[in-house]
């Protein structure tokens, strides 16, 4: 167990968040790129165009700074584009520096990239170079991550069900079937987990509550499973006898790539 990583949540982001600016160095009609910080998979941002590099540039604003230690992105083109991502940081927005070495994602999928936190900045510039057309994003998270724990019971990080329709003669025959969408679940327990722990998990609940995040179940030995999922609307954990530790249940699903 001690060569596995623990499991984390990248729900922080610093994108969105009140005072601060985000702005894209080009943007397609009818898209917006205050769309890839509310969490939904519904809407996008899309450049103008394939030509770079394609800026998107976060401003804390007058006085205030953020620290940074991973790059989260769900539902982009940056593979099939051969976009060169990197993220950048700036005292003053005018010279900048990058946060990590660039990369060409290897696929389409989901991706966290995790890095040394460099400190505390007012600027943050996510870019995109070398695209051979124009690049788009649903979903990114840009903050500090969670560490959590090991999980105390065994799961299934590929749990999926195929959500179809399903039609049956009357003599139970299969007629046919289409389906719609592969839903993802995945159910974490943490037993006897002290204060320290539920500490996180309840900031993770009360910030980030039903809305999606991403999570990575063992991203040393599997980074490219980072799955983008929510809770399920309840939250219980209940004390154990005595009261110095909890047993956690965290209950997740949502929509495979």
């Amino acid at each position: 167990m001690a060569d596995w990583a623990k499991i984390k949540f990248y729900w922080k982001s610093i994108l969105g968040s009140p005072g601060s600016v985000l702005e894209a160095s080009s943007t397609f009609e009818r898209t917006s790129v205050a769309n890839i910080c509310n969490m939904l998979e519904t809407n996008l941002w899309q450049a103008a165009g394939s030509q770079g590099p394609h800026h998107i540039s976060f401003d804390a604003g007058a006085g205030n700074s953020c620290e940074v230690d991973y790059l989260a992105v769900s539902g982009h083109n940056f593979a099939s584009a051969n976009a060169l991502v990197s993220l950048q940081y700036s005292s003053d927005g005018v010279s900048y520096l990058d946060a990590f070495t660039p990369f060409i994602p290897a696929s389409d999928r989901a991706f966290v990239k995790e890095f040394t936190s460099p400190g505390a900045f007012r600027y943050w510039r996510f870019v995109l170079e070398g695209t051979t057309v124009a690049p788009f994003i649903y979903i990114s998270s840009l903050g500090e991550r969670t560490e959590l724990d090991y999980a105390s019971a065994s799961f299934d990080p590929n749990e999926q069900e195929v959500k179809a329709a399903v039609n049956l003669s009357n003599g139970g025959y299969l007629a046919g079937t289409h389906a719609k969408y592969i839903e993802r679940s995945m159910t974490i327990r943490f037993d006897d987990a002290d204060a320290a722990l539920y500490g996180k998990v309840r900031d993770w609940w009360e910030g980030s509550g039903a809305r999606n995040f991403f999570v990575a179940w063992e991203n040393s030995g599997h980074p490219e499973d980072v799955f983008l999922m929510r809770p399920e609307p309840r939250f219980s954990n209940p004390l154990k006898s005595g009261g110095a530790a909890r047993d956690i249940v965290i209950a997740l699903t949502g929509r495979k790539e």
